[in-house]
């Protein structure tokens, strides 16, 4: 939930160098130990011409279907 909250707050310049970098699978991979989420998020940065609130709503959707407890 953190990423979630930092991601809203990182202007769209730098939320696209680091999703084009794959910075996000990266660290979901080795920080997190999440590998189908790393997984899932590689297919998002590859998209090639998704926009930075579009990535960051599918990346958020990706995090909370994983984290999330339903209510």
């Amino acid at each position: 939930m953190t990423f979630i909250q930092l991601a809203e707050g990182v202007d769209d310049e730098t939320w696209l160098y680091h999703l084009r970098q794959s910075d996000y699978s990266d660290w979901f991979r080795k920080a997190i130990g999440d590998e189908e989420l790393a997984n899932e998020a590689e297919k998002i940065e590859k998209m090639p011409a998704v926009s930075p609130e579009k990535s960051r709503a599918l990346i958020k959707s990706i995090i909370e279907a994983r984290y999330t407890a339903p209510a």
